[in-house]
């Protein structure tokens, strides 16, 4: 009860000034039905109290007063009483977010099970899951950028594209992620509503740090960044039963990055988590994105309340219907 009355307001509180209004004319109105005062100055007082007839002796409800209570109950309407908030116009998961999947051979280690890249892939499943009727798009890099799909709402179409990539359809290896931020941000700037980059990647280098950090500065999107890998690392497979070597013949052990996650974090600000086994990476990642989008919004003042003034045109209609009874009629003229 106490959140009510701590929310309540009014939409459009300059409506109110009718208020007083109603009580003026009123006023007026009971001015000009004093037979008293009309005749006062033409006929002797003596006579006059002889001469008025027909004088209520009490009060009685009055045309006027009904008039009165339909000009109350409409400015209350038209004021717009509220107390409770709308939903956004991009509620149930409408944030528009978008993948960026890194696709360089570091992803193929196999600490994870089967790799990290299978393992992100099936994240992203599991995220769309979770996200009906959401539109996401979807990015992949190595040494460069390039956009798989724009936002859809089809996760069947994601399927699709999804299922098909793998480290050996990028051109170049390498790990640019300043370049899929960039492309990530030029799709993102034509939304009307502010949205949400997640990276999945086992790092993000130092060089590719600033434009992180300058990310905030030029944008409302919101980074996220979803760990993939341990910090023990493991071995990179490049074939069936394969793993990259070094000169000596021994096997290639990378790690994720995790002391480059957290500057990251500390210098940008950027939420970083790690994958799971469970849905509990996921399911942060829904959140996070859905609730940027509604904070946003009640930043650039764009919060909705509900309008209850509607439900006061039902008593104004009933009075109204009263008003063509004979005898309701309030006669106006200018009063002396």
């Amino acid at each position: 009860m106490s959140t009510l009355v701590e929310q309540f307001h009014f939409l459009r509180p300059a409506w109110l000034l009718v208020i007083p209004l109603s009580f003026l004319i009123w006023r007026l109105a009971v001015r000009q039905e004093d037979a008293r005062r009309r005749w006062s100055g033409i006929i002797a007082p003596h006579l006059l109290e002889v001469l008025l007839v027909g004088r209520a002796t009490g009060w009685r409800w009055r045309p006027i007063h009904h008039v009165m209570l339909m000009l109350v109950l409409g400015a209350l309407g038209l004021a717009g009483p509220t107390w409770e908030r709308e939903l956004p116009p991009f509620t149930e998961d409408r944030a528009p977010l978008v993948v960026v999947l890194d696709l360089s051979n570091s992803m193929n280690a196999i600490d994870v099970q089967p790799t990290r890249l299978e393992r992100a892939k099936q994240k992203i499943r599991d995220l769309l899951a979770r996200r009906v009727g959401s539109r996401t798009a979807l990015f992949v890099y190595a040494a460069s950028a390039h956009m798989v799909l724009p936002l859809t709402d089809d996760p069947a179409l994601m399927e699709i594209f999804l299922a098909s990539l793998s480290t050996d359809l990028m051109p170049r290896e390498g790990k640019n992620a300043g370049a899929a931020l960039e492309a990530a941000e030029q799709l993102l700037a034509r939304e009307k509503a502010p949205g949400t980059i997640l990276f999945l990647t086992d790092g993000i280098e130092q060089k590719d740090r600033s434009d992180f950090v300058n990310h905030g500065v030029r944008s409302s999107d919101q980074i996220m960044v979803l760990g993939v890998g341990t910090a023990a690392g493991g071995p990179i497979r490049s074939g069936e039963n394969r793993f990259l070597t070094d000169s000596t013949g021994r096997r290639i052990v990378t790690r994720m990055d995790v002391e480059g996650f957290e500057r990251l974090r500390d210098e940008a600000g950027i939420e970083v988590a790690a994958v799971t086994l469970d849905s509990e990476d996921v399911e942060w990642v829904r959140r996070r994105a859905q609730s940027h989008l509604e904070l946003v919004q009640q930043q650039l003042g764009e919060e909705r309340w509900v309008d209850f003034g509607y439900f006061l045109t039902i008593p104004v209609v009933l009075l109204a219907a009263i008003w063509f009874r004979r005898g309701w009629t309030v006669r106006w003229q200018p009063a002396r």
